[in-house]
């Protein structure tokens, strides 16, 4: 089955400019001197001192992980996209992207001038950066809107329910667990830690203590390992988070007074994923567009994301009938 974008790329035209505008700006300021003042203290006097070209390739490699990863959010959010909304997160590249070129470009023209102080470029970065953004909100707001009939697989759960309606009944011990653990959050609990603990061990040659908050952090990262589980008990719904099973959530089976089936967007209603809030109900998903939200006595909503939510629905109405 080959794969196919739904969020069109020439959506993303304006961070492509930014980093062409780069290449061709640095070819004509060509031949640049062997070694120029790269860092700078808050004075604009330089500190360091270093080849124009790693700066040069520190942009562009940071400026294509950018469109990369606007690219991927873009195309969650088209996916889950109801109907037709204007998509904020489509300007991050072009914001992050147009305050880097500008500052680079401000840098070669310090570097051409032969000034002693550094200026920081905010006009440059305003004329970038703003002509980027306006171009994006334009094609933001002529991207087409392809609504796309929802296939919602049902679970038939009728054996299921009979079975913890006997279960109950018989006053037996149960639990249930489900849990998500998408392929992202290995990855970064795993790989992300890793590069940031090595870097913590360079950088604690030279400042100790950045290296080992760096490195804490880093850590600390690891116990992401093992994405969201949940439980459900006759008492309560548990969910938890990380290798160690953090709790994060317990909520009463007594205390809810309603649940229903949701199909949301992750970054339109909740802007990603993770434990969310959206002024209205907090969420709690890796994974997925479907879920449970649950309504409590004292009026407070939680929605509880799930892979199988037929599944998951019946369960804990089995429990909450109990009650």
């Amino acid at each position: 089955m080959k794969f196919r974008l739904s969020n069109p790329l020439w959506t993303h035209l304006p961070v492509f400019a930014i980093l062409v505008t780069l290449v061709v700006y640095t070819i004509i300021s060509i031949p640049l001197p062997a070694e120029v003042a790269i860092h700078f203290d808050f004075h604009g006097q330089p500190d360091n001192y270093g080849s124009p070209w790693i700066m040069f390739g520190l942009i562009l490699g940071i400026l294509v992980i950018f469109m990369i990863v606007s690219i991927i959010i873009d195309e969650v959010w088209v996916r889950n996209e109801r109907k037709k909304s204007f998509n904020w997160f489509c300007l991050m590249d072009e914001l992050f992207g147009g305050f880097m070129a500008g500052i680079y470009i401000g840098h070669i023209q310090y570097i051409k001038a032969g000034d002693v102080n550094f200026t920081f470029p905010w006009g440059m970065i305003g004329i970038v950066a703003g002509s980027a953004i306006v171009l994006a909100i334009i094609l933001e707001l002529m991207r087409p809107f392809q609504p796309k009939p929802t296939a919602i697989p049902f679970s038939d759960t009728k054996v299921m329910e009979k079975e913890l309606e006997q279960r109950i009944k018989g006053n037996t011990k149960f639990i249930y667990w489900s849990s998500q653990n998408p392929f992202w959050v290995s990855l970064l609990s795993i790989v992300l830690p890793f590069i940031m603990v090595t870097g913590a061990i360079i950088l604690g040659f030279t400042l100790w203590w950045a290296g080992l908050i760096l490195g804490i952090s880093g850590a600390s990262m690891i116990m992401m390992y093992g994405g969201l589980r949940v439980s459900v008990t006759k008492e309560a719904i548990t969910v938890s988070f990380g290798m160690l099973g953090s709790k994060v959530l317990t909520l009463k089976t007594s205390e809810i007074t309603s649940m229903e089936l949701k199909e949301f967007s992750p970054i339109a209603d909740f802007g990603g994923y993770g434990i969310r809030f959206n002024g209205k109900v907090t969420a709690y998903y890796l994974r997925g567009s479907r879920g449970i939200e649950f309504t409590l006595l004292n009026g407070k909503k939680y929605l509880i994301g799930s892979d199988r939510p037929e599944e998951f629905y019946a369960v804990v109405q089995a429990m909450v009938k109990g009650k």
